[in-house]
């Protein structure tokens, strides 16, 4: 059933029998859809008569003869708080009953001063206008149970000054300050400087009326000074007239803790992982190239010895000598694959000695215009493990280069600063697509070996314009030698 067709309940609470006669009767001369008019005559009476029922108006009269004046309105609107109240006065009292209204009296009407069209449109007034305020205080008794009631933490901050306005006990308990402590501080108080330049970005985005509705994470610094991660959505309201913030806050520093140190746990045993298949492929490269020398390389001396021996019983050949062509190209061959394959010197002659080595047998098969600077690098407090994979490095690009760079023009670059040891390979050759030989063995071995030691790898190429890449390590345990 709507508001309009219900029939109201109206308590006159009036002791002047000539009084509540005219009330009476200009009560039902209004159009209003009146159903029942309840009277009492004193406080006592009206008492007595609110437990019992709930009127949708009470037009009081501040003279009764057990109460009076304000004392009247107060102890009634105080036991029937939701009910809109008329205070009805006369002429000397009117400055009274401006005061209950200030007090939370809906009307007042001047006795003898109103005729029916004035008390009906009082009386639906003063229905609405309660009706509204009781929804107005409903809703800020919601309101504030969602806000300090609420698991998890808010705060309300001014968009101007970024002073924070309004908390509750959740964010005393997440930053251990107090409430008077928080209002007393801004949004700048609760970051650490390094989240400053990332703060005012964001206060001028909402500035220019740009809210994200994500959520997102904040680094937060609480009372201790221990940095707690944030995960945060923040929306603007009205906040007493004034357009404010507010921010509601979970706090996420386990779960930032716990994927970090997964995430931790992931690169170490991938690291353990590349250390053992680089270990492998250096026995397997050792093996191999023992096997070639020690066995096949032997077997093709012997067949050489035997080709020799028919051509000076035989005058001389022509198959014979093609074939010992063959086996000569052969031995030269397995020789050259070894050197490639058997791990380097460089226990003996060092890292620098080892990289020369590569670029004499570039020279020896390529013409090609090679440069190599080393000028401050020394390596005599570094690991062997370290110095192999950068031998490992720079023969993997080197004979990238050979076979598919098509280049005139190499250097290689090692150098050493306090912090870092960095390495550039750099050719003129016909360069790449980065994004499609990424993919590429080659490629992957070079950045496998990089991440082992946790350096950094930058690759500048692009077809037609060379390739340069640039490898940062910074010096750390895993390199220098433990003294």
């Amino acid at each position: 059933m709507s508001d309009s067709n219900i029939l109201l309940t109206i308590l006159v609470v009036e002791d002047n029998p000539a009084d509540l006669f005219v009330l009476e009767g200009l009560l039902w001369k209004t159009r209003l859809r009146i159903g029942q008019v309840l009277k009492t005559n004193s406080y006592a009476e009206t008492v007595v008569l609110l437990r019992e029922q709930k009127p949708n108006l009470i037009l009081l009269d501040l003279s009764l003869t057990d109460s009076s004046g304000m004392e009247s309105f107060l102890h009634i609107n105080q036991l029937a708080p939701t009910i809109p109240i008329i205070v009805l006065t006369g002429l000397v009292d009117a400055e009274m009953a401006l005061e209950t209204m200030a007090r939370g009296a809906q009307d007042y009407l001047v006795k003898g001063e109103f005729d029916e069209k004035l008390l009906a449109k009082s009386i639906k007034y003063s229905i609405e206008r309660k009706k509204n305020l009781e929804n107005i205080r409903v809703s800020r008794e919601l309101y504030s149970s969602l806000f300090y009631n609420n698991p998890m933490a808010i705060y309300i901050w001014d968009i101007d000054t970024q002073r924070i306005l309004e908390v509750n006990g959740v964010a005393e308990k997440e930053y251990g300050y107090t409430k008077a402590e928080f209002l007393d501080r801004t949004l700048w108080d609760l970051r650490p400087k390094d989240a400053f330049a990332e703060l005012k970005r964001t206060l001028e985005n909402y500035h220019q009326g740009v809210f994200s509705r994500n959520s997102r994470i904040w680094k937060h610094i609480n009372r201790k000074g221990e940095t707690v991660f944030m995960e945060i959505s923040t929306h603007p309201i009205d906040y007493n007239g004034k357009l404010a913030m507010m921010s509601i806050a979970n706090n996420v520093t386990s779960r930032i803790t716990l994927e970090r140190k997964l995430e931790e746990e992931r690169v170490l045993k991938q690291k353990e992982i590349a250390e053992a298949v680089i270990v492998t492929q250096e026995k397997e490269r050792h093996d191999i190239s023992r096997e070639l020398h020690d066995n096949v390389n032997q077997q093709l001396t012997v067949a050489m010895m035997y080709i020799a021996s028919a051509e000076k019983k035989q005058g001389g050949s022509e198959l014979l000598k093609q074939s010992a062509t063959y086996i000569l190209n052969a031995i030269e061959e397995i020789r050259s694959l070894t050197k490639n394959l058997v791990t380097p010197l460089i226990k003996d002659f060092g890292l620098v000695k080892a990289i020369e080595s590569i670029l004499d047998d570039v020279n020896a098969v390529q013409e090609m215009k090679m440069e190599f600077a080393a000028d401050s690098f020394y390596e005599d407090d570094i690991q062997y493990d370290f110095k192999l994979s950068i031998f490992r490095i720079i023969q993997e690009q080197v004979n990238n280069i050979l076979k598919h760079a098509d280049a005139t023009m190499l250097r290689i670059e090692l150098g050493r600063t306090s912090s870092h040891i960095l390495l550039a390979v750099i050719d003129d050759g016909i360069g790449f697509d980065l994004m499609q030989q990424k993919k590429g063995i080659g490629i992957y071995n070079i950045t496998t070996r990089v991440e082992l030691f946790n350096g950094e790898i930058y690759i500048q190429t692009a077809p037609n314009e060379g390739c340069a890449i640039h490898i940062k390590f910074p010096l750390s345990e895993g390199i220098l030698l433990v003294r």
